[in-house]
């Protein structure tokens, strides 16, 4: 009887966690939607590279630290202008 009630204890904080760490997921998965989003509304307007870059560099002081970018904005633009995605 203590080994079945020792099982059920592990498997319920087992799918406790697991249950966590997905709605961690979803609400990172709906922050990153909403801020590429935002993203998309920044450059719309832009008409030229510079634009562009003006609005990007913008967008990301504005949300990479919210979004955990690992990059630094003069990277990201740089592999942009190279084709790297």
């Amino acid at each position: 009887m203590h080994e079945e009630q020792f099982e059920l204890v592990k498997n319920n904080l087992l799918g406790h966690m697991r249950g966590l760490f997905e709605e961690i997921e979803e609400s990172m998965a709906r922050t990153h939607e909403e801020k590429y989003a935002l993203l998309e509304d920044a450059v719309s307007n832009a008409s030229d590279f510079g634009e562009l870059q003006v609005a990007f560099g913008q967008w990301y002081l504005d949300h990479a630290d919210d979004v955990n970018l690992e990059d630094e904005v003069e990277e990201i633009w740089d592999a942009v202008l190279n084709g790297r995605t």
